[in-house]
C-alpha cells in the first residue's frame, strides 16, 4: 500500500524526469536458436530451453546401441600400480572404433605418471565408469579432451591421492603475537606433521563443521600471490607448526579455525576444447589440486549433469576440500551448455565461472599492442573490438591479429593495422570468436563452500530451480571485472533470467550481497551499461545477513514475485550508478525488517523517483 501511494505522488516528478531526459530503450534480448540436428542410429539428442526461448541441442551415443569393449582387455586392473599406459590403449581403441561402448568395471585405478591423458578424435563415444574410481597421485592436468563430437563419461569417480598429498589439513590458532609476526598452527586432527608441509592458502571456516565460511569474517591469505610472506616454519611439537610470517596474518587471533590448503590452482580434473556435444553424467569428483571441470577454445554444446563435487562420504584421511579452485570453469567457448541436477560443495573457489576474457591495454605503438590478458583467446586470424577505458564502444572498430606473443604476464600483439590513432593505454579489447553464450543452470544444489555460487559473465542465460546454501560470499555474481595484472573477465551480459531459485544464509562472511551486479576497470567503475535485460524473478531469500542485491551498470532490470525473509532493515536492494529501466514489483516480504527493506535505495534523486513511481 505504501508504495502504491509513493508511486502516485512521485509520478508528476518522474514523467517530468522522463521529459527533460528520457531513459535509454533497452536492448533486444539475446535469444539462441538452432535447427535440431539430425541423429545416428546410435545417438540420441537432448533439447535445451533457455532464456528468452532460446533453444539448442546437445548430441549423446546411445548407449544401448553401440559396440561393446572392455577396460581390462587392454590390461586395466586395480592391481596395476599406474593404469595410464593401459587406459590410453583403450582410449585409442575407440578412436579407431566410433560408435563404442567403452566398459570400465568396479574398482580403484591409480594413475601416477606426470603426462595427462589425451582423449583425442572419438566420435560418439560412451565411456560407462558406474562403479570405478580414478586415484591421481599427481598434481597437474589429469586428462584432456580435445577433437572430440559426441562423447559422454559416465558414473566415473575421481579423487587425488590425500593419504600421500594431502589437499587440505584444518588447523586452529595459538599463540599468535602480532609483535613478532608468529603463531602457531595446531593440526589438531593428527598426531603429527611435517615441517615442511607447504602453505598455499589458508581461510577461516566454522569452527563447528569445518567449512568453508566463518560467520561474519572472511580471514584468509593466499601465500603464493605474495612476496615471501612465509619467513620460516618451524615444528614445535608433533601436530604444531610455528609460522613467522611478514604480517600477512597477524589480525588472526588464538582460538580461530582455519582451512590450510596445500593445493590451489596446481592443475585441472578434465578439461575439454575444440571438442562438441560432451557430456559429463553420473560422475563423483571427490577431490582435485586446481579447478576440475574446464571448459575451453573451441568448446561448445556441452553438459555435465547429475554429479557430485565433494569431499567422499567414505573418506577416512579428514578431507575438508572437494576440489582446490573452481568445481567448473567456463572460459573463451562457443557456449550452448547445461549444468544439471548436480551437488557441489566444498570446492575452494567458486562452483561455476562462466565467463569470456579481456584484453586491458598498457601501451600502443603503431601497429602493435601490449596487453594485459590472463585469460584470453589471441590467435591470428582472430578479431578483436575494443571498448575505450569507460567501457563505452568504439563504433565501427575493430583489427584483426597477424602476430600475437603469449608469454609473460603482458602480452604483445601485432594486428593487420596502425591502430595507434584510436587505441590508448586503458582500452578494453574483445574477441569477438569467444562467446560462451547461451546456457542453463538448473536444479542444483550448491553448499558450503568457498567464494560465490555462479559466476555468470555471459549473455542468453537460464538459472533457475538451484538451491543455494552458506555460501562464504555471493550466491550468484555477474561482474566485468579487471585487475590488470591479475584477472580480466566478463565481457557484459545481455539477457539472464534468475528464477525459481533458494537462497538460504547465503553470504556467511556477511562482507557482500546475495546478488551482484558490477563494474571494476582497474579500481573503477563503468560509465555505462554492461548487463541488460537482467530477470529476478520467483525466488526465496532466507536468513542472508546484509543487502538483498547490489546492482550498478544495468539498463533493463526487473525483481518481481519474489519471496524475502528480512530480519534485518540491511536487507534491502542497492543500486548504484547508470541503473535505467528499472521495475521491482509484487514481492513478498516478511520478518523484522521487512518494512524497510522492501524499500530500495539508489544513488541519485532521479533514479530514486523513477523507480518509485514504477517508471
Amino acid at each position: 500500500m505504501m508504495q502504491r501511494l509513493l508511486s502516485l505522488l512521485l509520478l508528476p516528478f518522474a514523467l517530468l524526469y522522463i521529459r527533460i531526459s528520457p531513459p535509454p530503450a533497452v536492448p533486444a534480448q539475446t535469444v539462441l536458436t538452432e535447427d535440431e540436428p539430425e541423429c545416428s542410429p546410435f545417438q540420441t539428442v537432448d533439447t535445451v530451453c533457455g532464456a528468452a526461448d532460446s533453444k539448442f541441442y546437445i548430441l549423446r551415443p546411445e548407449s544401448d546401441t553401440l559396440t561393446s569393449v572392455n577396460a581390462d582387455s587392454f590390461g586395466m586392473s586395480e592391481n596395476m600400480p599406474d593404469n595410464t599406459q593401459p587406459f590410453t590403449d583403450a582410449i585409442e581403441y575407440c578412436r579407431s572404433h566410433p560408435d563404442t561402448k567403452l566398459i570400465i568395471p568396479p574398482g580403484i585405478y591409480r594413475f601416477t605418471k606426470t603426462n595427462q591423458i589425451v582423449l583425442q578424435g572419438l566420435r560418439n563415444v560412451f565411456i560407462d565408469g558406474e562403479g570405478a574410481e580414478f586415484i591421481f597421485c599427481t598434481p597437474g592436468r589429469q586428462i584432456l579432451v580435445y577433437d572430440c563430437e559426441g562423447l559422454e563419461i559416465h558414473g566415473l569417480a575421481i579423487d587425488h591421492d590425500r593419504v600421500n598429498d594431502p589437499i587440505d589439513d584444518v588447523v586452529s590458532v595459538c599463540n599468535a603475537d602480532p609483535d613478532t609476526h608468529t603463531l602457531d598452527f595446531c593440526f589438531f586432527e593428527k598426531t603429527d606433521i611435517d615441517e615442511s608441509t607447504v602453505l598455499k592458502a589458508v581461510t577461516q571456516c566454522d569452527p563447528n563443521t569445518l567449512t568453508f565460511g566463518a560467520s561474519g569474517s572472511e580471514k584468509e591469505v593466499y601465500f603464493y600471490t605474495l612476496d615471501e610472506p612465509v619467513k620460516s616454519v618451524t615444528k614445535v611439537s608433533s601436530n604444531v607448526l610455528r609460522v613467522t610470517h611478514d604480517g600477512c596474518m597477524d589480525g588472526f587471533e588464538n582460538g580461530e579455525t582455519y582451512i590450510l590448503r596445500h593445493h590451489v590452482y596446481d592443475g585441472e580434473g578434465i578439461r575439454t576444447e575444440n571438442s562438441s556435444h560432451i557430456t559429463y553424467s553420473g560422475m563423483k569428483i571427490y577431490g582435485g589440486t586446481g579447478c576440475f571441470f574446464v571448459f575451453g577454445i573451441g568448446a561448445s554444446h556441452f553438459q555435465i549433469l547429475d554429479t557430485f563435487v565433494g569431499v567422499d562420504p567414505q573418506d577416512k584421511t579428514g578431507a575438508h576440500v572437494s576440489t582446490a579452485a573452481d568445481a567448473i570453469h567456463i572460459a573463451n567457448t562457443n557456449g550452448c551448455f547445461r549444468v544439471e541436477g548436480c551437488d557441489i560443495s566444498r570446492q575452494g573457489d567458486d562452483a561455476l565461472n562462466v565467463h569470456d576474457g579481456l584484453g586491458y591495454v598498457e601501451s600502443v605503438s603503431g601497429d602493435t599492442v601490449k596487453m594485459y590478458a590472463s585469460a584470453f583467446r589471441l590467435f591470428n586470424g582472430d578479431t578483436l573490438r575494443f571498448k575505450d577505458e569507460t567501457y563505452r564502444n568504439i563504433t565501427d572498430f575493430s583489427a584483426v591479429i597477424v602476430d600475437a606473443d603469449t608469454s609473460g604476464t603482458l602480452k604483445t600483439v601485432r594486428f593487420d593495422r596502425d591502430v595507434s590513432d584510436v587505441i590508448h593505454p586503458g582500452y578494453i579489447a574483445i574477441n569477438t570468436a569467444a562467446d560462451s553464450s547461451g546456457y542453463v543452470v538448473r536444479n542444483n544444489y550448491i553448499h558450503e563452500n568457498r567464494a560465490r555460487g555462479f559466476l555468470l559473465q555471459s549473455s542468453c542465460g537460464l538459472c533457475e530451480n538451484n538451491r543455494f546454501y552458506k555460501t562464504q560470499m555471493q550466491a550468484i555474481k555477474i561482474v566485468v571485472d579487471i585487475i590488470p595484472d591479475l584477472w580480466q573477465e566478463g565481457t557484459g551480459v545481455n539477457t539472464l533470467k534468475i528464477r525459481g531459485n533458494t537462497f538460504e544464509q547465503c553470504v556467511v562472511g556477511e562482507n557482500s550481497e546475495v546478488i551482484t551486479l558490477s563494474t571494476g576497470l582497474n579500481g573503477r567503475p563503468a560509465d555505462g551499461y554492461a548487463f541488460e535485460n537482467i530477470e529476478i524473478t520467483g525466488n526465496t531469500f532466507t536468513a542472508f545477513p546484509g543487502r538483498l542485491v547490489n546492482a550498478s551498470n544495468v539498463n533493463g532490470f526487473l525483481f518481481a514475485d519474489n519471496t524475502v525473509n528480512a530480519d534485518s532493515i540491511r536487507n534491502a536492494l542497492s543500486f548504484g550508478a547508470y541503473c535505467e529501466n528499472m521495475q521491482i514489483r509484487d514481492n513478498g516480504w516478511s520478518g523484522t525488517g521487512a518494512w524497510f527493506a522492501e524499500f530500495p535505495r539508489c544513488k541519485t534523486l532521479r533514479e530514486w523517483i523513477l523507480l518509485y513511481s514504477g517508471m
